[in-house]
């Protein structure tokens, strides 16, 4: 998978979400979606947790740094 962003990555789930539920799709082509979905909600998944340890190290500091005034 070519390395996307957070949003596009979003964005290409959305779309394979609405094709699945949808219905219309034959079967081969639902287990494609359905394997590049899983793909693409695993990515999402570790940016968001990326995320929050950065912003859980940013508070710690910055609580850390006003402790130390």
């Amino acid at each position: 998978m070519k390395e996307l962003t957070y949003e596009q990555a979003y964005k290409r789930l959305e779309e394979i979400v609405k094709k699945l539920e949808n219905g219309s799709v034959p079967l081969e082509e639902s287990m494609k979606l359905f394997e590049e979905g899983t793909k693409l909600a695993n990515f999402c998944n570790s940016k968001l947790n990326a995320a929050e340890q950065k912003f859980t190290q940013l508070i710690t500091e910055n609580s850390e740094s006003d402790n130390n005034e």
